[in-house]
């Protein structure tokens, strides 16, 4: 076990990011090889192995012929998590009701370092592209690509939202992306006065979202939840002034249940 130790940073121990990285990998490569694992980690071979070993000893992963996927006990962990987690336990009632008065897919998500992650999600009955709102609990989505992304980053300081995009970039999905700061900051200006965030095509052509920002006790943001729909049915006052309604109407109501719970944000 070594400890990254350069001088003005932070101590790291580099054999649990080097597993990270090795997990990640085989996250998005979905099922590599032991050689598609060297090619995307920068350790020798013989140290992959080791990993590797470790890894599925521990349960982490699994092992099928020549090819690696992650363990069925992530699984156990990552619901440990999402029980564990205030917003969630306020807030999974509100998102069944939303879903069921909308008939659309509707999210709760949180923040974390600086991407949007999915906590809890459900889907009405004319909801569509099922596959892709289900790889959407799979990874981690820009804040600036969806409703609910900008509306927790209109709640930051612009000097943390400057830090996000340093570290994130911009990444244009489509002709509607934002993709620089100033009209982002005029964005977020504009959700912090009427109190919600759209999504029109932003991050898929066709779609579009509206979200809000959920606020601890302590004022500060700890979740968000957003409604999304085809442009076809999510436009005029429906998608200007009803859903809206909806969704902060929502996000009250978890608020309310956050703060008669006697809890602040998600841990």
């Amino acid at each position: 076990m070594h400890a990254d130790d350069s001088a003005g940073s932070p101590r790291r121990i580099k054999s649990i990011q080097t597993a990270s990285a090795i997990l990640e990998a085989i996250q998005y490569l979905e099922t590599p090889t032991f050689t598609d694992l060297c090619n995307e980690v920068d350790i020798s071979k013989g140290t992959v192995h080791t990993y590797l070993e470790t890894l599925e000893n521990e349960g982490f992963i699994t092992k099928s012929g020549k090819e690696y996927r992650l363990g069925v006990r992530l699984v156990t962990m990552g619901e440990s998590v999402r029980n564990q987690t205030d917003i969630y336990r306020a807030g999974q009632d509100e998102v069944e009701k939303l879903a069921e008065k909308t008939g659309e897919w509707v999210h709760l998500t949180v923040e974390c370092q600086g991407q949007e992650v999915t906590l809890y999600e459900s889907s009405g009955d004319r909801a569509i592209a099922m596959d892709y709102h289900l790889r959407m609990r799979e990874s981690p989505q820009y804040l600036y690509h969806t409703a609910a992304g900008k509306a927790m980053l209109a709640c930051f300081d612009r000097d943390r939202v400057r830090e996000i995009v340093d570290q994130q970039g911009f990444v244009q999905r489509t002709e509607k992306t934002i993709t620089d700061l100033e009209t982002l900051f005029d964005e977020l200006d504009r959700i912090q006065a009427q109190g919600y965030a759209v999504n029109d095509e932003e991050e898929v052509r066709g779609m579009r979202s509206v979200g809000t920002a959920i606020m601890g006790t302590d004022a500060t943001v700890c979740g968000a939840i957003s409604v999304t729909a085809p442009t076809s049915r999510l436009s005029g006052d429906y998608f200007e002034s009803e859903i809206p309604e909806l969704v902060m109407e929502a996000a009250n109501i978890i608020e309310v249940n956050l703060e008669t719970a006697g809890v602040q944000k998600p841990r």
